[in-house]
């Protein structure tokens, strides 16, 4: 197939994703309630009427932490910056609304679908990625998370460019690439802080599969460009919250709301629950410093998991497998909750499981389909272990599996161009 014609076909599967999106977004019922969605959303439009990064549900009064975004700004950090920087520039312009806002987010995540076919095109050829990008046009959890006002639409479009710099940079090395793939993840970290996992998991393998000579240098130019990206946010966190502060101050929250008693037993196993995070001693009275608060949220987190460390395996099986969607066992119960607590269409969500089930099985024969062409299929898996680390770590979230979501709809895409004939005897050969 001629590179044109590719291209054209590329082209149509991003409109088309997009038009997914975009009917998905005005469907959806939204927003409710003071979720991430209106945080980014609000976020980005202080940014634009001089109120900076700044906490939109709170304001600091005679030194208290008050519930109104309407006084004195205090400063966040508590999400990565990117997402609202971006969502500024259309309200800049006067594009400010929610509505205006996610149809920004269901663009950059339709520029991911091109992006999972240049990465399919480029393990297993053309056909493999024009069904990778066919695939990630329409797949229902990444569609959904894409039209919701999250940060995973531009988060899964710097997920895809990993993948493609690090396949780059393991074909052919040097500094340039390198230096690609350290400002990629950089940017994925500035989306969701767990990006910078992607040094130590991804470049540095592909650092040690070079000679002796070139390992440190190639490794080292990826470190750096990482670091001169991050560096001047969380230059701007460690002088605003008066101690060392890296990319979010939001893991406190995560560790704590992670480790309470109505999270570690009964039907909400695995889960994070946002009304007991406040009914803890630092919840209840909380800090203006969110640093300071976040340090607070993550010892009572970590001293409640080591005194009831018994516990621990249970809720780290419910943590991973709610992220696969594998818990709560009962359909019903899954889409009730993602209908309920994350906008989700609920009719759709039965399609959504179905292309879930089969994006996995695909996602073996591709995996299967390269390890016969002998090209890399570890880079893939790559984002899935990052996910199942996060979830073992704090809860489990279907968005924590965005990441790998857009790794096994590759790899999906690339199983479903391999398959000739009767493809289990296949797998059973291999």
């Amino acid at each position: 197939m001629d590179r044109r014609r590719v291209r054209l076909i590329l082209a149509g599967l991003t409109l088309l994703g997009f038009a997914v999106r975009v009917a998905y977004a005005l469907a959806a019922d939204v927003p409710k309630g003071f979720g991430d969605d209106v945080w980014f959303h609000s976020v980005a439009n202080g940014l634009v009427h001089g109120r900076g990064f700044s906490d939109p549900f709170n304001s600091v009064v005679h030194g208290m932490l008050v519930f109104s975004g309407s006084g004195p700004a205090s400063p966040t950090a508590f999400h990565p910056p990117l997402f609202p920087w971006l969502l500024a520039i259309p309200s800049a312009v006067g594009l400010d609304t929610y509505t205006a806002h996610q149809i920004v987010g269901c663009a950059l995540g339709a520029a991911a679908v091109p992006v999972m076919g240049l990465v399919g095109r480029r393990v297993a050829g053309d056909t493999a990625g024009l069904a990778a990008a066919a695939i990630g046009a329409v797949f229902v959890p990444i569609v959904a998370r894409d039209s919701l006002l999250l940060s995973e639409s531009v988060y899964g479009l710097l997920i895809a460019l990993t993948l493609l710099c690090a396949l780059r940079l393991r074909e052919r090395p040097s500094a340039r690439r390198a230096v690609e793939l350290g400002v990629v993840i950089a940017l994925a970290a500035l989306t969701r802080s767990e990006a910078l996992l992607f040094v130590p998991l991804l470049a540095l393998p592909i650092a040690l599969r070079l000679e002796p000579g070139r390992r440190l240098r190639v490794f080292g130019v990826v470190c750096a460009a990482t670091i001169v990206v991050c560096l001047p946010w969380c230059v701007r966190n460690t002088l605003q919250f008066d101690q060392p502060t890296l990319i979010t101050t939001g893991d406190g929250s995560v560790v704590a709301g992670s480790n309470l008693r109505s999270v570690y037993y009964g039907p909400n196993i695995g889960y994070w629950d946002f009304a007991g995070l406040y009914k803890t001693p630092a919840g209840r009275h909380p800090d203006t410093n969110e640093a300071v608060q976040s340090d607070r949220w993550r010892r009572e987190g970590v001293d409640y998991a080591r005194d009831h460390a018994s516990r621990l395996p249970a809720v780290i099986v419910a943590r991973v497998a709610r992220t696969f969607e594998l818990f709560p066992i009962s359909p019903g119960a899954r889409f009730d909750l993602a209908n309920q607590q994350f906008h989700h269409i609920r009719k759709l969500e039965y399609v959504g499981q179905a292309e879930l089930w089969a994006v996995w099985v695909l996602a073996v024969f591709g995996a299967v389909t390269l390890r016969r062409r002998g090209e890399p299929f570890w880079p893939f898996l790559v984002p899935v272990a990052l996910v199942v680390l996060v979830s073992v770590l704090g809860h489990g979230d279907p968005r924590y599996r965005h990441a790998a979501d857009v790794s096994l709809v590759i790899l999906a895409g690339t199983g479903l161009a391999g398959m000739k004939g009767r493809p289990w005897a296949r797998l059973s050969r291999s």
